[in-house]
């Protein structure tokens, strides 16, 4: 199974890797062994658990949502020909996905859905690329777009949103806020930009890189797995990809590992890591030195 792909990847306290099989579902992983739960065609690219339901979002507007009770799936499709990639919320019920421009939010755990257009006031409204919910704002990162492209801050009980960065030229690929409430994002632009993780320092309101042994494209994902932040890369002119340990108080990034094709997420689960890409997928079982930057 490692050979065939995967786009998405989820880590929980009931089971250490919940895996989206390229074209083939929704498969469990532990200790070597692959179980398939759910059979689909269409692409996964972020799983989550929010309360009691593991949710999915993919390819032609799939969703789908595991009730981790009830031991039920179901799925379904918002009107929308595009690729969903980031789904957020909170353990009461309040959900948040997208579709093109809009997004998509539940108070029921996916029951019901509204649509909200958040860059309805825009004469060119940017897709959005990733979400994150947190004390009652959706922060949305974007696809690039030289007009209105970057990280937005929308308040869920006004309305309002505001620009927290622009960014002409790249997208927004992932969002994360630690505990620290510093806000880290994910950038680049795979086919001619430089990524870079970047943190926005609460006490100065300033942006920061951190520094990087390697230059990248774009970076893909940002997360934490045992009190560590980690980061993943597009695939470069040789195929491969890297993943990096993000040292916050040194700003700067530390490679641990790579893997075959663009690494879509990561996740982890006690000293384990699991890593996707189109290409393989990667399961680390140790934690590893730093490895030479061999591709």
């Amino acid at each position: 199974m490692f050979d065939k792909g995967s786009t998405a990847v989820l880590s929980s306290p009931e089971l250490p890797f919940m895996v989206a099989v390229k074209q083939m579902g929704i498969y469990s992983f532990e200790d070597g062994d692959w179980f398939l739960q759910y059979g689909l065609t269409q692409n996964i690219y972020k799983l989550v658990q929010l309360g009691h339901f593991i949710f999915g979002i993919g390819d032609y507007g799939t969703i789908i949502r595991y009730d981790l009770q009830r031991k039920k799936w179901n799925q379904t499709s918002f009107p929308t020909a595009q690729r969903l990639w980031d789904i957020t919320g909170n353990h009461k019920g309040f959900i948040v996905t997208h579709g093109g421009s809009s997004l998509y939010v539940s108070n029921n755990f996916g029951s019901n859905w509204s649509v909200i257009k958040p860059f309805k006031i825009l004469s060119q409204k940017p897709l959005i690329r990733s979400l994150l919910y947190h004390h009652e704002s959706i922060y949305i990162g974007t696809q690039i777009n030289c007009q209105y492209g970057g990280l937005w801050k929308y308040q869920v009980e006004t309305g309002e949103i505001q620009l927290v960065k622009e960014e002409k030229h790249s997208m927004i690929s992932s969002i994360y806020k630690d505990e620290d409430e510093c806000l880290f994002i994910a950038k680049g632009n795979a086919r001619s930009g430089k990524g870079s993780i970047e943190m926005l320092n609460p006490y100065s309101n300033r942006w920061e890189a951190c520094q990087q042994p390697k230059s990248e494209k774009a970076f893909l994902d940002i997360f934490k797995a045992d009190k560590k932040l980690y980061a993943t890369t597009s695939q470069d002119e040789y195929g491969f990809s890297r993943i990096y340990e993000v040292q916050k108080a040194s700003m700067s990034l530390l490679p641990i590992e790579t893997v075959a094709g663009h690494g879509f997420r990561g996740a982890g689960f006690e000293d384990q890591l699991f890593i996707c890409s189109h290409v393989e997928s990667k399961w680390i079982t140790q934690r590893l030195e730093v490895s030479a930057l061999v591709h």
